[in-house]
């Protein structure tokens, strides 16, 4: 990245933080309803390097991503983030944006329940149409979450839907700190599709550790763990992608800075 560019990010930190205050986001991949109403709006600075990874985990190497999550009253987030991945030859960009509705909520139901719909421009360039649905529930201390994603690649070397789902349950062990276990799997199809064209399910697994420390106006969490491929598939796309079929195991490690405003 060039210098202009972290600085330009670091100096918004910096901004954000003199109004900020401290806002925790148990997971690192997982969405949850919003929690605190008075602060409607996380921001959130992540990094993540990874091998042989997938998404939401973005491409090989170095990937950094600046997002938010604008809650509007008790029915409605916007979701949005821009990414940018390095590896040693290219840097591209990606960008994401979905509008959740949240149509139960715990004190009302037993369980928090939403979804919403949204597209995502990949770094390979493609579009993906997406629709999103989370189920989860909040306890004194636990709390655990859910999401299924629908993806719709608007290429026609790519899988007519791509599943990707997420599990991740957390434990409050103190005010200052969480530890959960987070599980994601992406092209799940492949478990019954043998003609898959990104070549298979992928399933990745890991700890997640988020530390809220009084005095600094933000969250910490970081988390990571291997990455398995669960299926073959009988085909490959040929087409370039932002996240090309590799063969073989990998990991990522992952970590974020949320700003609660």
């Amino acid at each position: 990245m060039r210098p202009i560019t972290m600085l330009s990010i670091l100096l918004t930190l910096i901004l954000i933080s003199t109004v900020a205050q401290a806002q925790d986001r148990a997971f690192l991949f997982t969405l949850t309803t919003p929690e605190c109403r008075e602060q409607p709006m996380l921001v959130h600075y992540d990094t993540a390097y990874g091998h042989k990874t997938f998404e939401p985990f973005g491409g090989d190497d170095l990937e950094q991503n600046l997002g938010l999550q604008a809650n509007f009253g008790k029915s409605l987030s916007l979701i949005a983030h821009f990414g940018l991945a390095m590896d040693n030859r290219t840097t591209s960009t990606s960008q994401h944006v979905e509008l959740l509705a949240h149509l139960m909520k715990a004190e009302d139901h037993i369980i928090d329940f939403s979804a919403g719909a949204g597209v995502r421009h990949e770094y390979s360039d493609t579009d993906v149409l997406l629709s999103r649905f989370m189920l989860g529930r909040r306890f004194t201390s636990w709390q655990s979450y859910s999401n299924l994603l629908l993806e719709k690649p608007l290429s026609s070397d790519r899988d007519n839907i791509d599943l990707m789902t997420t599990v991740g349950v957390s434990y409050n062990i103190s005010g200052a700190l969480r530890l959960g276990i987070e599980m994601v799997g992406q092209d799940i199809e492949g478990f019954w599709e043998e003609n898959e064209a990104e070549g298979g399910a992928v399933l990745f697994a890991g700890p997640t550790v988020g530390i809220t420390l009084p005095w600094i106006p933000c969250t910490f969490t970081i988390g990571g763990g291997p990455i398995f491929r669960a299926s073959k598939s009988s085909r490959t796309s040929q087409a370039y992608r932002d996240i090309p079929f590799k063969q073989g195991n990998g990991f990522v490690i992952r970590n974020m800075v949320t700003f609660g405003m």
